[in-house]
């Protein structure tokens, strides 16, 4: 079956094509460096000329939105069959024969690629700007929705309204940690924090999930000692029935009412 049958077969009839160019062309299509119904001379003149014929005996005849979902279709399968499930994130020393990746780095990624909504969990905040800073960048210029979980010390005495007591820690928190001004994450605490003494709880996950397709769970605070110079160990997941269950379990929160938002 071709692609014009079916788009699951076209990362088979790709197979032969390499994955640089299946992207050089989707990047040339998008943005109308060539264009569809696509020839040989076209795709010359772009510099794919020694896989020009098996991406013609596909996407030949057919117009420009057709020839991206079929690309995007191919890309999607590539990576997911090149792409580790899990892969392991460090900070701190490590030997040369390593290969997990940085925290920090991990982190402008995550946020860079954001298409739609970013949710983040945080048990420490300091020096905070250049670890989300990108992230304010995509919600500015994509219009990306960030929804964050932060934790909050729990007051010496019962304030009134308790309401008080998160206002002022989640105002110290933005001024410190989110100094760019709107857009503004959405905010939440843990209600349980707004009450003194014992028992203690804490909001302590450390985790970011990424249009709920990516995962990213750390021991690594938002701070430039967690991302920096601490030892910490997490993991980054690329699996999309993961990311969903611990979107739900973050949000699941805020529909049973069990955290209270601050609003800037």
């Amino acid at each position: 079956m071709t692609a014009a049958g079916g788009e699951g077969a076209a990362p088979a009839d790709l197979g032969r094509v390499s994955g640089s160019t299946l992207q050089q062309l989707r990047d040339a299509l998008a943005g109308d460096h060539v264009r569809a119904p696509l020839s040989a001379t076209a795709l010359g003149a772009v510099g794919i000329r020694d896989q020009a014929d098996a991406l013609l005996a596909v996407l030949g005849g057919h117009g420009k939105l057709a020839c991206l979902a079929i690309l995007d279709v191919a890309l999607t399968e590539r990576a997911r069959h090149t792409r580790p499930p899990a892969e392991l994130v460090w900070t701190g020393p490590e030997s040369h024969s390593a290969t997990a990746r940085d925290t920090a780095v991990v982190l402008r990624h995550l946020f860079e690629s954001a298409q739609e909504r970013v949710i983040l969990a945080g048990y420490s905040f300091s020096h905070a700007e250049a670890v989300l800073g990108p992230l304010h960048h995509v919600m500015r210029d994509r219009g990306v929705q960030a929804t964050f979980f932060v934790n909050i010390e729990q007051p010496k005495q019962l304030t009134n309204p308790p309401e008080a007591h998160a206002a002022a820690e989640l105002a110290n928190f933005a001024a410190e940690s989110w100094p760019f001004g709107p857009p503004f994450p959405r905010i939440f605490y843990d209600k349980r924090a707004l009450r003194p003494g014992k028992p203690w709880c804490s909001l302590h996950a450390k985790c970011v999930v990424v249009d709920d397709t990516q995962a990213f769970l750390s021991s690594a605070n938002f701070t430039d000692r967690g991302q920096d110079r601490n030892i910490e160990a997490g993991v980054l997941l690329h699996d999309e029935l993961f990311a969903r269950t611990l979107a739900q379990q973050w949000m699941g929160l805020i529909s049973a009412g069990h955290v209270g938002e601050w609003v800037p």
